[in-house]
């Protein structure tokens, strides 16, 4: 009759001092993981969504030829044209900054609401939103409370 290992498992264990006691070296290792793939994702999914969410946004900086202040008429109109995603003007309403997907529409269709409403704007600057919003963070750092 061959011997039978299970049999005599515990009494043998008990004989020899094995104890099990604590965690195996599978179980930590598999914590140690799933602590180092959460941090990784728990800072990169964040830029990760911000970066597609903002990927194709443009800003356009206008103001008027005579350096007056933008109506709100105008800017109510501009932003609520298809594409665009935000528009705000400066403390004193002199500069204009629209927001917008450039898949779906440029500073052309913006000139076209320009002419068709007789505002004489000026496109100061187009700029990647990311890089203006980059500019606004670093200017930000150096400004004094």
């Amino acid at each position: 009759m061959a011997y039978d290992f299970e049999k005599y498992r515990e009494k043998r264990e008990k004989v020899l001092g094995v104890r099990k006691r604590g965690l195996s070296f599978g179980a930590v290792a598999a914590l140690v993981a799933a602590v180092i793939v959460l941090g990784l994702g728990g800072v990169a999914v964040p830029k990760t969504i911000s970066y597609f969410t903002t990927r194709n946004l443009d800003d356009a900086i206008y103001r008027l030829a005579d350096s007056t202040a933008w109506s709100q008429e105008i800017v109510k109109k501009i932003d609520d044209l298809a594409g665009v995603r935000k528009v705000v003007t400066d403390n004193h309403d002199k500069r204009l900054v629209v927001t917008f997907n450039r898949h779906e529409t440029g500073p052309e269709k913006l000139k076209v609401v320009f002419n068709r409403d007789g505002v004489a704007a000026e496109l100061l600057n187009r700029m990647s939103y990311r890089q203006r919003m980059s500019i606004l963070k670093k200017e930000a750092e150096f400004e004094t409370p």
